[in-house]
């Protein structure tokens, strides 16, 4: 379905909504091809494709709302799903903060600029798929002979369309292509065993990294978790890798959620404009970002997108909403709405991105001196109305300012609000890997639970 029939087809089920009776009503549709080619030990195990077209529909009876979705885009079967909806808000109980974000009209279509859709589409032949996968592996096995098992690889290629229309005169269309090679391998030494992995994405086929690249460093990452050690508990600096300071970061960013806020389920509640964390952490995001992996042109409401400060040198800056949620707040949207087809829309983001400081994460291990560098965190255990953080950690153990061993069943633990105020310096080592990208973050001092 190209962009003209997806949006005359949306324009035909909103215009039929306000007909038969809705006061407003918007109608998303997203159409997805997804292909996996999965390998293990040398032998193909998986091939998958999934091609997915839907349609979500609100409909809004002054503030009732009902929410519909279907897979079926015959005009005579959304005719009869739009009457369905219609009837099903006439039935719901009306709530004063409901409705569309009520920010204008508009049409906003898919950008160049934003560096996020390969089109044409390259034609990448099943075989093909499978030799990029077999590579990668066959790259992390050579990496090292205490390679000894496998986890598998894989390729993975996603197009996505969508398309956004409401009857306060909003159309657009947002388009996103992404190419994946992932490894994950098994490594052996004598009676110690380790796993780790790596990843590598992008927008465009042709500037996915080669598959050794990605298998082999998956094979060193294994490696060197060898005959990990348990130091003694103890109070120390930690040095979040870059990798895993992207979830520190996301943590943060859920205790803004306007949601959160009229729930009182935040630590951050009445914290605006006041220090959230040490003065040199600012943190923006850019929905707009080129070739950025939550770039999009408008929100799931049809917001237009607009980059933000959200933390300006320790100071929060922003809460962040979508239009319920803002209403319950007394606040505007701040274009921050995520939607899927079946569901209400949530607050959510594009790009956060910390800006990076001066220093390597070489200069960061030697201004730690001595404690832990963590680069992969285990478990859930954060709690965000009150702070409480503590998860299970690996990484290594760092003595005058050089990494010595690798370190395992750890605990760290600390309180969010702490942790974010004690952050002494952000790295230089940003790269975009994903929506969140973060350089590595050295805090001053956190409880380590180790071998007594």
């Amino acid at each position: 379905m190209n962009e003209r029939e997806a949006l005359d087809l949306l324009s035909f089920v909103v215009d039929r909504a306000r007909s038969l009776g809705a006061t407003s009503a918007d109608a998303l549709l997203i159409d997805s091809d997804d292909n996996v080619v999965g390998v293990r030990k040398g032998e193909v195990e998986k091939i998958q494709r999934t091609r997915s077209r839907g349609m979500g529909l609100r409909i809004f009876r002054g503030h009732s709302q009902a929410i519909v979705s279907t897979s079926d885009l015959d005009r005579s079967s959304l005719e009869s799903l739009v009457r369905g909806a219609v009837a099903m808000a006439e039935e719901t109980q009306p709530d004063p903060f409901s409705g569309l974000p009520g920010t204008g009209a508009g049409r906003v279509l898919p950008s160049p600029s934003l560096e996020i859709f390969e089109d044409p589409a390259p034609d990448i032949s099943q075989e093909e798929r499978i030799r990029l996968a077999l590579e990668t592996e066959k790259a992390a096995f050579a990496e090292d002979p205490r390679i000894r098992n496998s986890e598998g690889a894989e390729f993975q290629s996603t197009h996505l369309r969508s398309y956004l229309v409401n009857t306060d005169g909003f159309s657009g269309g947002s388009a996103r292509s992404l190419y994946g090679l992932s490894c994950s391998v098994i490594a052996r030494d004598g009676d110690s065993m380790e796993r780790d992995y790596w990843y590598e994405q992008s927008h465009f086929y042709h500037r996915l990294p080669h598959p050794e690249e990605v298998g082999r460093h998956a094979g060193r990452r294994a490696i060197s978790r060898l005959h990990p050690r348990r130091p003694k508990t103890t109070t120390c600096p930690v040095l979040f890798d870059a990798e895993v300071a992207r979830s520190l970061v996301s943590h943060l960013i859920g205790a803004l959620s306007g949601y959160s806020l009229y729930r009182n389920a935040t630590y951050l509640k009445d914290r605006e404009n006041s220090r959230v964390a040490s003065t040199g952490v600012t943190i923006r995001e850019d929905p707009l970002l080129p070739g950025g992996f939550g770039s999009r042109p408008f929100d799931g409401e049809g917001v237009v997108s607009k980059p933000k400060v959200i933390v300006e040198h320790g100071l929060l800056k922003t809460y962040l909403f979508d239009a319920y949620s803002g209403r319950k707040n007394g606040r505007s949207t701040t274009g921050n709405a995520s939607r899927s087809l079946g569901d209400a829309p949530h607050v959510g983001v594009s790009n956060i991105l910390v800006e990076p400081g001066g220093r390597s994460k070489d200069e960061l291990l030697h201004e730690m001196k001595r404690g832990l560098y963590v680069t992969e965190l285990i478990g859930f255990g954060v709690n965000a109305v009150t702070g409480d953080y503590s998860r299970g950690a690996f990484g290594f153990w760092v003595e005058d300012g050089e990494i010595q061993f690798p370190v395992s069943e750890l605990t760290i633990a600390g309180n969010l609000d702490d942790m974010f105020q004690s952050i002494v310096e952000v790295g230089s080592d940003r790269r975009i890997r994903s929506s969140i990208a973060s350089p590595s973050i050295l805090l001053g001092s956190m409880r380590v639970g180790g071998n007594g």
